[in-house]
């Protein structure tokens, strides 16, 4: 396959672009085949994006994805085309924009609806300075769902600030009508006129038979077609916006030519591009929820089959939300557009009624729980923990302040492999632990995980965050059952006491091992909760161990171990306390274990780490 450049791109003809977006649909499936990534979202966007780089200047003129899973083919095009084999690999391509990687990538972006503002600072910028080029942004596909996109869109209107937005229209961020997109007609549809005008009209067609109810089901549709071709113009200048569209999102030159006259335009443009996420791959077509961010997979028999390994924390969580929703009808589920990697969707097929998809709207969600907590309802919250940080003020004052007995799955924390800075769950320990009221557990297996879940279910205070990450769910079994406070002692010892949050029972008895050989006798305990931890034990264990040694999956300022060090520090306890905890820096794009081990979280480095402090 040729390297294309985007000089190539300018001078192409239009069977060039074709055979050109052919060879990119290709790249990008054989890539993720292999390696994983989001597949459907920039199979969708791959002629918009030609048509963007033959209209635009990538350099003089700002273009920015919102969110950036949409920027495959525009890595590719720009300057990464015989480095994309390593998406999403160590030193190798991003997945998301990234503008270390690239002077093409003006802006990192791996969450959603921020685009639009950031577009904002870019074009006040241009306005203020003189300087040229235009802004372009990309968003839709889900970000037109959150909050900040609508924020944006307001100011940027109100200011009237001269930039370009593309809302890609994959049909998954607009329905037909949402909130106030049918405000004007709902007016109208409302008034008494129009009751008594729709049901003379229906009365009377209906007197002419079959040819009456031909005319009325024309008319619905002729209706439908209207709405939908005149609620998004009306709703987006109603912003400030000049409207465009709606347009081909995979006619390449009919959005060439929409971008051209955008450009003659000095004031807010949007252009309304219609595409279809998945395109030219027909499991991804069919499919688009489970390709959007797809693990690796093959292509067998006529059949596409993802590489599945053992059940994950997530499968967990989604059979035993779906048993207590079985045993209780107060139970119900929440997420923001993130059902299937949080195995939700089971739930959300048996009890659709119970059921809350709230879009990337973080916020709405976490505000939403708490009110329906503190009227009687069990919500149940299933969301990332990179995404957790985006509703902190309402998980303050809508949840803690109350005690509202709300329960947060907070999936995918810790260290994340693959998917770079942008989607790391490392920041939820600490930034909760100073929050009164909140409770913080981890679970060390899938017994522990389920065991857990149902605990939280009868709880009456709260908020409460079960913590784990994006890793198969080890199988082992704790027979003691989960208390408030209470940790549970997997071995005791008298040197030592090796304490643990999470996923790290195999590697403590690892240690363990090891310190034995040197006649070392570690106990090692698995903390269960890291607030409250259990206080009575740990005071124990500094008492009686020449040794603490804790162990945890997240950044170690204000995190667990700290919390353990300040509480030996106020009993005036000489017992030294080693921390082993993630290093408080964004990590790069690479595999979970490799990250842990950077930051001294394996067997090797914690039992060297605890022979030199005793030696000492």
């Amino acid at each position: 396959m040729q390297t294309k450049d985007l000089n190539f791109i300018k001078t192409a003809n239009d069977q060039q672009l074709k055979q050109l977006c052919i060879e990119l649909r290709n790249m990008i499936i054989n890539t993720v085949s292999l390696h994983g990534g989001h597949l459907s979202s920039n199979l969708g966007v791959i002629e918009l994006t030609v048509a963007l780089l033959k209209s635009f200047d990538p350099i003089k003129d700002d273009i920015l994805f919102d969110v950036g899973h949409q920027s495959y083919a525009y890595k590719i095009l720009c300057d990464r085309w015989d480095q994309f084999s390593s998406l999403r690999q160590e030193n190798g391509i991003s997945g998301f924009p990234d503008p270390r990687e690239s002077p093409y990538d003006k802006f990192i972006s791996g969450h959603s609806s921020t685009s639009l503002a950031v577009a904002s600072g870019f074009a006040i910028q241009k306005k203020l300075e003189n300087v040229p080029g235009h802004t372009i942004v990309i968003f839709g596909d889900g970000s037109i769902t959150g909050g900040e996109a609508f924020e944006s869109l307001n100011n940027i209107g109100h200011q009237q600030l001269p930039l370009i937005a593309i809302l890609n229209d994959n049909e998954m961020s607009i329905s037909q009508n949402v909130g106030a997109m049918a405000k004007s007609f709902s007016r109208f549809r409302s008034s008494q006129t129009y009751h008594k005008l729709r049901t003379s009209y229906k009365y009377h067609l209906r007197q002419w038979g079959s040819f009456g109810s031909f005319l009325e089901k024309l008319g619905e549709k002729a209706k439908s077609m209207v709405k939908q071709a005149l609620f998004p113009e009306m709703f987006f200048e109603e912003f400030g916006f000049f409207y465009i569209g709606p347009v081909d999102g995979h006619n390449i030159s009919e959005m060439c030519e929409m971008f051209q006259r955008a450009k003659t335009i000095n004031k807010p443009v949007l252009i309304h591009v219609y595409t279809r996420k998945g395109k030219g791959f027909h499991y991804a077509e069919n499919n688009p929820v489970l390709f959007h961010s797809s693990p690796s997979f093959i292509i067998e028999n006529k059949c596409c089959k993802t590489n599945a390994g053992n059940e994950t924390f997530s499968q967990i969580f989604g059979k035993t939300l779906l048993e207590l929703a079985q045993e209780n009808h107060k139970v119900v589920g929440l997420t923001a557009a993130m059902s299937e990697g949080l195995s939700m969707c089971e739930f959300s097929r048996h009890f659709p009624d119970r059921f809350f998809d709230c879009g990337i709207a973080e916020q709405h969600m976490v505000s939403s729980a708490s009110g329906m907590a503190h009227k009687g309802l069990r919500p149940f919250v299933g969301i990332y923990a990179t995404f957790l940080q985006r509703a902190y003020d309402q998980i303050i004052h809508d949840c803690s302040i109350l005690q509202e007995p709300v329960v947060f799955a907070v999936d995918r924390a810790g260290a994340v492999s693959d998917d770079g800075p942008t989607h790391q769950g490392i920041f939820d320990l600490c930034s909760l632990i100073p929050i009164p009221n909140t409770i913080l557990m981890a679970p060390s297996n899938a017994d522990e995980l389920s065991k857990m879940l149902k605990w939280a279910s009868i709880q009456d205070k709260g908020p409460l965050f079960i913590r784990y990450p994006k890793e198969c769910a080890p199988q082992d079994f704790d027979p003691h059952p989960i208390e408030l406070a209470k940790a549970s002692i997997l071995k005791e010892g008298k040197d030592i006491s090796l304490i643990f949050l999470g996923p790290f029972r195999e590697l403590s008895f690892q240690v363990s091992e090891m310190l034995l050989k040197q006649n070392i006798h570690a106990q090692i305990i698995n903390a269960r909760f890291a607030k409250p931890f259990d206080q009575e034990l740990i005071l124990r264990c500094a008492q009686d161990s020449r040794l603490l040694a804790t162990i945890e999956d997240g950044v170690i300022e204000g995190g667990f171990g700290h919390l353990i060090n300040t509480f030996v520090t106020k009993y005036k306890l000489k017992t030294p306390v080693l921390n082993f905890a993630l290093a408080s820096q964004f990590p790069t794009t690479m595999k979970r274990q490799k990250i842990l081990e950077l930051s001294g979280i394996s067997v090797d480095n914690i039992y060297q780490s605890i022979l030199k402090k005793l030696e000492s």
